[in-house]
């Protein structure tokens, strides 16, 4: 068998946007022996067909591949090699062509794991368990897809997994929230969840695009018999909505949303309004907080330590 080369890491997660991949390719296959599957060189990049996978590797976008040791890093602008130099576990890789693997959404969890933070830790446990798929080619910056799998699906892979990388994975695990829809809900969420020593608010997990029933009049005035919030803790009556700037920018868009919100304020619900623009300024943060928190009774750390881990959870979490 030839030299083959292996997408991994946020290559490979932006490939599984495609819907219905894992249908089309099946089974994970056994991984090539004899490291086949660790690109040698940058010179061997020109024999593989990229782009009839629809992959590609540039200096602007680069694309990052597993390679089996230190010394076999590939150096090239267009590629970025991440080592695997101990056994690929079981179900790790898929035959995305005949030239091309591509790792599981499990292994990539597991690779990006070893090295990562734990916000980036869980950011893709809940893009692999969410409707969303990162691309820097889609408008806005991801695709829609159905979830690749569910939080028990990692739990069930991980429980007898203890490999590099499998233990940072499963602590990543217990902060993993089910149904986000794109990079920035995800972002909202793990601000709210997080532990406090992380920068986070503590809060409990809250449940995603959830159903909420409205009164007749709101009904006739929006034309949907009940609306769909993007976060929501019904114990303490907070709805958190994250507007798109792409999104929200027609009049007809703004005012159905000024309607919804004022009829689910008058119906008790707090209701905030999040952007990205909010979450990259201090003191806007510091008021959505403490309104959140103040609302649900928690009493958040008053003090520099703990704003500056905020502001760097944020901003992490903004540059994934």
């Amino acid at each position: 068998m030839g030299r083959m080369i292996t997408i991994c890491d946020i290559s490979a997660l932006a490939r599984w946007a495609e819907v219905g991949l894992a249908d089309r390719l099946g089974e994970p296959c056994a991984p090539p022996a004899n490291g086949a599957w660790s690109l040698p060189s940058a010179a061997s990049l020109s024999g593989i067909d990229l782009a009839g996978a629809r992959i590609e590797a540039t200096a602007a976008r680069p694309l990052h591949i597993l390679v089996s040791s230190a010394e076999g890093r590939v150096r090239s602008k267009r590629l970025c090699s991440h080592v695997w130099s101990t056994e690929l576990p079981d179900g790790a890789l898929y035959q995305l062509t005949d030239q091309i693997l591509i790792a599981s959404p499990q292994f990539c969890l597991q690779q990006m794991a070893g090295g990562s933070s734990i916000a980036r830790r869980v950011a893709t446990g809940m893009e692999i368990c969410g409707g969303y798929a990162r691309s820097p080619r889609a408008r806005g910056g991801f695709h829609k897809r159905p979830p690749l799998v569910t939080v028990d699906d990692l739990i069930a892979h991980f429980e007898e997994n203890h490999g590099y990388g499998a233990r940072r994975a499963r602590e990543a695990l217990a902060y993993v929230v089910e149904g986000s829809r794109s990079p920035m809900e995800t972002v909202v969420v793990l601000l709210f969840t997080l532990p406090v020593e992380l920068g986070g608010c503590g809060l409990p997990m809250p449940r995603l695009n959830c159903r909420i029933e409205i009164p007749p009049s709101l009904q006739a005035a929006l034309g949907k018999p009940y609306l769909t919030v993007d976060l929501c803790w019904a114990e303490w009556g907070i709805i958190l909505e994250y507007d798109s700037y792409l999104w929200h920018r027609t009049k007809a868009k703004i005012d159905e949303d000024s309607a919804r919100s004022e009829g689910l304020r008058d119906m008790g619900w707090m209701v905030r309004s999040v952007t990205a623009g909010m979450l990259a300024n201090d003191q806007m943060l510091d008021e959505l907080v403490h309104k959140v928190a103040t609302r649900a009774g928690r009493q958040l750390p008053d003090d520099d330590a703990y704003r500056l881990r905020q502001r760097a959870l944020v901003r992490e979490l903004l540059a994934l």
